[in-house]
């Protein structure tokens, strides 16, 4: 017997109105989140990114790190069947996340998604190297570039010692914290 899909378009609507993210359970705020960002990454409307960073930030403080990463791992799985040029869809993972192995594995999705949608993985290395020469103090960057590094590809990690002079303290630690030197 098939089970019916629950229809959660009304949370399109909700999504712009964060006065009523209060109202909404857990499961409703998690696929409200993940349809707002898949919407991101199929759009790439920059109109919507404050509210989506606003959104994810909300998601942070009402979610755990493990349902978090579960929606990531939904995202990815969704964007690869689906859309694999919606790989912006895993920015709030990236930029807003903080929980770091959340921001490390964001990344390793976001280059593998980079190579089914551009047939190469230089374009999402190099989206992710521009978020780390914009902030090359944010614990954040340390995390993109641990996640860089799990992919073991040497074009990568010449790429990533083209930034190493720039990094900063906080990231210099956290990566040989984690062993990582380049």
């Amino acid at each position: 017997m098939a089970t019916q899909k629950k229809d959660y378009s009304y949370l399109d609507k909700i999504a712009l109105q964060a006065d009523k993210w209060d109202e909404l359970n857990k499961n409703e705020l998690q696929v409200m989140a993940f349809r707002t960002c898949f919407l991101y990454g199929e759009s790439r409307n920059k109109n919507i990114i404050p509210v989506l960073f606003r959104m994810f930030e909300y998601l942070i403080e009402n979610t755990t790190s493990e349902e978090r990463t579960k929606l990531l791992t939904a995202l990815s799985s969704v964007i690869r069947k689906n859309n694999p040029k919606a790989i912006m869809a895993l920015f709030p993972f990236i930029q807003v996340e903080t929980d770091g192995q959340i921001v490390r594995t964001a990344s390793q999705f976001f280059i593998n998604l980079s190579v089914l949608s551009n047939k190469e993985f230089h374009s999402g290395t190099n989206i992710l190297l521009e978020l780390i020469k914009d902030a090359p103090e944010d614990r954040n960057s340390a995390y993109i570039i641990l996640g860089l590094t799990d992919i073991e590809n040497e074009k990568i990690n010449q790429m990533l010692r083209a930034v190493k002079p720039q990094l900063g303290n906080e990231v210099i630690s956290i990566l040989h914290n984690n062993g990582v030197q380049f």
